[in-house]
């Protein structure tokens, strides 16, 4: 999916994922991690992520390379949305017991809280009538 139209979708919907969530978290686009950290275009690496939160800058990164669909979009959003409500302190504290990404309870809460991203798709759709 293009960046443009990523964009356009997150514009539809994140100020209602973001208000639902209590986040004030901003959103920045870049094609992928590994271009993003290293400030190199072209860069890659064997894992790709979807969406990255960072507490410091309060900003939700959205990895256009791994944007397929709206759902893709929705659910990203809405994941990261819930990690800038969670204390960092206690989401690296649970790395360092050995908690993994599939028994870590914010991400665990993160993947729970995405399954109501159908919720959204409705804007889209409203949205999408209203432009015809």
């Amino acid at each position: 999916m293009k960046q443009e139209k990523i964009k356009e979708i997150v514009d539809k919907v994140y100020p209602l994922i973001s208000k639902d969530n209590n986040s004030n978290a901003n959103v920045e686009y870049h094609y992928n991690i590994y271009e993003r950290l290293s400030g190199e275009k072209g860069m890659t690496g064997e894992v790709q992520a979807n969406a990255e939160y960072d507490w410091l800058t309060c900003k939700i990164y959205i990895y256009t390379s791994q944007m397929y669909s709206e759902e893709d979009i929705i659910r990203s959003l809405i994941h990261e949305c819930v990690h800038s409500t969670q204390l960092k302190v206690l989401f690296d504290k649970y790395y360092e017991v050995g908690e993994t990404y599939d028994t870590h309870p914010c991400e665990i809460a993160a993947r729970k809280a995405e399954n109501s991203w159908y919720k959204y798709l409705k804007y889209l759709i409203k949205q999408k009538n209203i432009n015809k």
